[in-house]
């Protein structure tokens, strides 16, 4: 039995469409009554009525959080279509200088499932911790929906592998379920499956994607992490591509983060409370109370074990060059308001690590393109974090911005892989700083005492900026790689 949905829409660009969802209610029909659920914000079906509208099918990525109880879909964004000039990461990490051309789609079953999946990888890189890909959406006839399942499943599977590929540690998360919300164009039916991207023979389970009007509460948390990263580049490894030299060295790294445990706002807390307690707690036969809104970000403290103490046996290998990242990171997390303090720490970890990873991404992409055309450099500017806020939410994105670019750079990016319209004044532009010549003065001063074997008097701690020493890490490559070879 399917309910008929009335939503109200004041958005201008559907003002004259027909506003009336079937929601598919099979979950709660069959036998498989045990099926997730989506709680989906009001606002994504006045995107649904505009692609209703363009009359053109769509597929396109499910922004949200899963959680054990229940998952939240807080944005919806279409899939770029492919164009000329772009290649996929395999080929692109085989030859970067390899360029492939690709055609329109005709239809869901012709869908290239790495294009979508690199889609997903970039868009995972713009979020904070705690939000993530969670899935598809397709928007389409039925004549197109339906020989195109196993390709959608193909879709999902691709974005996994992926993103465990880029982000390894985050596939730890206990949550493994993807959403495919299917929308007929035609009947405007909402249909949802869920499927188990961790085991390849799983099968799709019916969910519910219900519609909330009064939106979820959310819970910021930030925090600004010190880095200091000394890598020791094997021999053997020499010839990798930069970034796979980088990835390998500082997973080491991100797994100590991911061990360590964190304060929040200056508290140790037990990891199955209650992040924010709840209002309504005593209160019985009053219904439920909607949690007040977060004004002040909790402010979270990483605390890690000393790499000293850690108890290891010691590896006598011949190393080609060190790195070193040092500097502050700008972290921030948006968890609901149900959550415990164990799913907090995980969100702000998470974000800790694939903002880690992806600096030392962007900046081997940049290298790897720009060091085919132009002789070695011995600095390189990385790119700094900025933010911004999602339309009709309070959670934000994130961009990361090298020294060179044009603000109108940044927001043509945001447009094309979130499909959000900003302008500068949207976006946060000083929670990091560009280097000056006074931190890259600095940066060569430190990589000058280490490259003679001077070691740093005690006590004395100077915090430079990312972007200076992920730079000042390239430089010590290039120094050392001049001893070594010659």
């Amino acid at each position: 039995m399917a309910t008929i949905y009335n939503p109200q829409c004041s958005s201008p660009v559907v003002a004259n469409h027909v506003s009336t969802f079937i929601f598919d209610d099979d979950a709660k029909d069959s036998d498989f009554n045990m099926g997730r659920t989506i709680l989906a914000d009001e606002h994504l079906q006045s995107y649904i009525f505009e692609i209703l509208k363009s009359g053109k099918w769509t597929i396109g990525l499910i922004i949200g959080q899963l959680t054990s109880q229940k998952d939240y879909a807080v944005k919806l964004i279409r899939t770029p279509e492919p164009v000329e000039d772009e290649c996929s990461e395999d080929e692109e990490s085989a030859s970067p200088s390899k360029k492939r051309k690709r055609n329109k789609p005709e239809s869901l079953a012709t869908v290239d499932e790495q294009w979508v999946a690199q889609h997903a990888k970039q868009v995972t890189r713009m979020l904070p911790g705690g939000i993530d890909v969670i899935g598809v959406f397709v928007v389409a006839p039925p004549k197109m929906t339906q020989p195109a399942q196993s390709k959608l499943r193909q879709v999902l599977f691709a974005i996994q592998k992926v993103q465990k590929k880029t982000f390894p540690l985050e596939s730890e998360q206990s949550v493994t379920d993807r959403i495919l919300l299917q929308v007929c164009s035609e009947t405007k039916k909402f249909t949802c499956r869920t499927v188990d991207v961790a085991d390849p023979k799983s099968d799709m389970r019916p969910a519910e994607w219900k519609s909330q009007s009064s939106g979820e509460t959310w819970i910021k948390l930030q925090s600004r992490v010190s880095v200091n990263i000394h890598i020791n580049i094997p021999q053997k490894n020499q010839d990798q591509m930069f970034f796979k030299r980088i990835q390998g060295a500082i997973l080491p790294y991100c797994q100590r983060i991911q061990d360590g445990i964190v304060m929040i706002d200056n508290k140790l807390r037990g990891g199955q409370e209650l992040l924010v307690p709840s209002q309504s707690e005593g209160k019985k036969g009053k219904g439920k109370e909607k949690g007040a809104v977060m004004k002040e970000p909790m402010n979270v403290k990483f605390l890690t074990q000393l790499e000293s103490s850690i108890s290891t046996a010691p590896v006598i290998e011949d190393c080609s060059s060190r790195m070193i990242i040092k500097g502050c990171i700008s972290c921030r997390a948006f968890v609901n308001s149900r959550s415990t303090v164990d799913e907090a720490t995980r969100a702000i970890k998470a974000d800790f690590i694939r903002s880690l990873i992806s600096r030392c991404e962007l900046l081997s992409e940049d290298i790897d393109v720009i060091e085919e055309e132009t002789s070695i450099k011995e600095l390189y500017d990385t790119p700094i974090r900025v933010f911004g806020c999602l339309p009709s939410s309070t959670i934000e994105f994130c961009d990361y911005v090298f020294q060179d670019e044009k603000i109108e750079e940044v927001i043509q990016r945001i447009k094309e892989l979130l499909d959000v319209l900003v302008t500068e004044n949207d976006l946060d532009l000083t929670s990091e700083k560009v280097a000056t010549e006074e931190d890259w003065s600095n940066a060569q001063g430190v990589q000058a005492q280490i490259s003679t074997s001077e070691s740093t008097p005690s006590g004395q701690v100077r915090e430079i900026p990312i972007g200076a020493i992920l730079g000042a890490a390239v430089l010590i490559l290039s120094v050392v790689l001049y001893f070594v070879t010659s």
